[in-house]
């Protein structure tokens, strides 16, 4: 209660700060010059445009975690993590360039400051991934956001303040940008240090005016090339437009100049700036510069000649544009029309641009892999180019317009003109064609956040387990599908089809979770039908993202299972082993399925551990495991009286034991004090034979 009153106090003082400052004379004055600048609806539309694309890039930020759904995410997140606890600054390799992990790196650092003033953290080895993840995917929206300003800054400087607001809408609402700023991966950083290095290098075209300006210029647009390039390898065709920036500088100052420079030595800077500012970006390249190359050369090998299963394209051009198709069919023709336009502009502008995109577009062309992400750093110069065909096409039909109004003005003499001004009517033309073009993009991306904002199916399902499977279940678990908590016992990886349905309840599983698109990409779907009805099935059905996942119960009734009997005591009564089964039979180097009964007759008062021996007649110890019983997922302490627990307890037989009939002793022990707690000593549970396989 006085929090909420502290609050409100606060926020009473706020608005009466804001009050009196608005009052004073001099503000006044500076807002009222504020509302009559001419640059204020472009201000105010940027404003809106940034909102847009923030709500399409924070909104789903947490998606899917704990899971990482994105193949590439833990590249980047994990060697952060790892620097931020080890203070080895060394990249693990060079697979990526390095700069999109130490500027994760810094944000891991703020997220550790922050959580120990939240009472999360007291060490840099107690920072979770899981609580990490949100604040680094937030610093890649975050650069996904300001990209928007830089694509109106650099369409502003290049095209016009229309051109650069249409395009930075375009690339705000373009649903692969949007969707891959929730991801802490390098194609996002790689855009924003691609439009900064070209925001340099058109400024270096303009603004170049003596020989002193041109070479620093030269040396910075390098530097912030080399950073891009450290973000991203195949944003090193930067350098084109480089070389082209500062050979239209020094022509420009030959025409105006006569003590210009030759075009040599500003290249020969910006170049230097570029090795300068890749270095500070991966400052371990030149130290390492044989696991450099090794990695560059992986990375070649496996695009265009190993590949990657689901990834390969006959065809790659054809394939991004049917990607391109998928994320707004009118755009992407935009986008191609607008391209083979500038080529027959061929203005200065046109020729920056093309001198990045031309060549980007014929290196993803020039591989048989295919990720649409790749597409990412070129989106902006792809919506500038599309921006300004839309402005020059809107243009164009607003004056048609205003012809044909103005003919028939004059031809019809019982004609009586408006008495409005047409001008604001005809501007609306460009938005309409926006507009047009923007909504299916819009309603993609705007579709595509509503669903990460939603659980996951992979989320559903782990949930579901949680809340209806007991604690210390057996379950199968396919390749790729759920992570539990220690509190299950989880083995499989294998498809669940391996196996008959009698060889899960025979080795004790209480459920089997199954991937169904799997099984539909592996066309073996039907030999599920052998497993019954599922128990409950988790599909996304165009609700939310995540493949389908069935889980099937075996129906296995411990109470029923044969097994030896027994009656063995341990904890005076406590416990008793109701029973066991083994096969009595094992190879040297194999496993012993071992299936063990516990029933609980009174509470145990802390965790003890299990030990399994095979002993020869002498009592020597030929193999022994020492356990927790359930692996831990149940420890005793938890076990209630009237239960019926099955352990699965394996023992691996030694390539060295030779072959012979022993013993199988079991029973536990305090593992603090090593005290037993069996009543009358190791119990024995039968005979094994190790014999080698004729």
């Amino acid at each position: 209660m006085l929090g909420q009153a502290g609050g409100l106090a606060i926020s009473v003082l706020a608005l009466g700060f804001a009050a009196a400052l608005v009052a004073q004379p001099s503000v006044r004055m500076r807002l009222r010059g504020l509302l009559r600048w001419q640059g204020l609806p472009a201000a105010l539309a940027l404003g809106a445009i940034l909102l847009l694309g923030a709500a399409l890039r924070f909104t789903g930020i947490r998606f899917g975690l704990p899971y990482l759904d994105h193949p590439d995410e833990w590249a980047t997140a994990e060697p952060a993590l790892r620097m931020l606890k080890t203070a080895d600054f060394a990249p693990d390799s060079f697979t990526y360039p390095s700069l999109t992990t130490y500027m994760q790196l810094g944000i891991a650092a703020i997220h550790f400051l922050a959580g120990v003033g939240g009472g999360l953290y007291t060490t840099v080895a107690d920072v979770a991934p899981e609580q990490f993840y949100p604040w680094g995917r937030a610093f890649t929206a975050l650069l996904g956001t300001l990209a928007l300003g830089l694509t109106y800054a650099l369409g502003a400087q290049l095209y016009g303040r229309a051109a650069g607001l249409i395009a930075a809408l375009l690339l705000a609402v373009y649903p692969l940008a949007a969707g891959d700023a929730h991801y802490i991966t390098t194609d996002t950083p790689a855009m924003f240090w691609t439009l900064l290095a070209f925001v340099a290098i058109v400024r270096l075209v303009c603004g170049s005016s003596s020989p002193v300006l041109c070479s620093l210029f030269s040396v910075l647009a390098g530097l912030l090339v080399g950073l891009a390039v450290s973000t991203k390898y195949n944003v090193a065709v930067l350098v084109l437009p480089l070389v082209v920036g500062i050979s239209l500088a020094v022509y420009d100052q030959k025409q105006s100049r006569s003590d210009s420079q030759h075009t040599s030595w500003p290249i020969a800077l910006g170049l230097f700036g570029c090795i300068a500012g890749f270095t500070l970006g991966t400052p371990f390249w030149l130290p390492r510069l044989p696991q450099l190359l090794n990695d560059l050369a992986a990375i070649v090998v496996h695009y265009r000649f190993s590949g990657h299963a689901g990834a390969e394209a006959d065809l790659p051009i054809l394939a991004y544009w049917e990607g391109m198709l998928a994320n707004g069919a009118l755009l992407a023709w935009l986008f191609l029309v607008a391209l083979a336009l500038a080529f027959v502009r061929r203005s200065r502008a046109d020729l920056l641009v093309l001198a990045f995109v031309v060549p980007s577009l014929l290196q993803l062309a020039s591989v048989r892999v295919v990720f649409l992400r790749n597409l990412v750093p070129v989106l902006p110069f792809l919506c500038l180019l599309a921006g300004v065909l839309v402005v020059r096409v809107g243009t164009a039909l607003a004056a048609w317009a205003e012809q044909r109004t103005t003919n028939k003005e004059h031809t019809n003499e019982n004609y009586t003109p408006p008495t409005t001004n047409r001008r604001p009517r005809t501007a609306f033309v460009p938005l309409l064609i926006t507009a047009l073009v923007v909504a299916q993009p819009l309603a993609i991306a705007a579709h595509d956040e509503l669903l990460r904002s939603r659980p996951t199916t992979r989320l559903l399902a782990t949930e579901w387990v949680a809340a209806n499977v007991p604690p210390g279940a057996l379950l199968w678990m396919e390749n790729n599908t759920l992570t539990l908590p220690s509190q299950y016992r989880v083995r499989g990886g294998e498809p669940v089809t391996t196996n008959p349905p009698a060889w899960y309840r025979e080795q004790g599983f209480g459920y089997l979770v199954v991937d169904r698109d799997a099984r539909v990409r592996q066309q073996d779907a039907t030999q599920l039908d052998a497993f019954g009805e599922p128990l409950v099935s988790f599909a996304a059905n165009g609700e939310r993202h995540g493949p389908a996942y069935t889980i099937y119960t075996t129906g296995t009734d411990i109470a029923a299972d044969a097994r030896t009997p027994s009656g063995a005591t341990l904890g005076q009564g406590a416990l008793v082993l109701d029973g066991y089964r083994h096969p009595g039979i094992v190879a040297p180097g194999g496993t012993l399925s071992l299936a063990l009964y516990w029933r609980v007759e009174r509470e145990l008062p802390q965790d003890y551990t299990l030990f399994v021996h095979l002993v020869d007649a002498a009592g020597s110890k030929l193999a022994q495991r020492d356990t927790p019983p359930l692996d831990g997922a149940r420890p005793t302490s938890s076990w209630q009286p009237g239960e019926l627990l099955r352990d699965n307890p394996d023992l691996f037989i030694p390539e060295t034991t030779p072959p012979g009939s022993y013993t199988l002793l079991i029973g536990m022990y305090d593992p603090a004090s090593f005290a037993s707690i069996n009543d009358t000593g190791p119990v024995q549970i039968g005979t094994v034979v190790v014999e080698r396989p004729r």
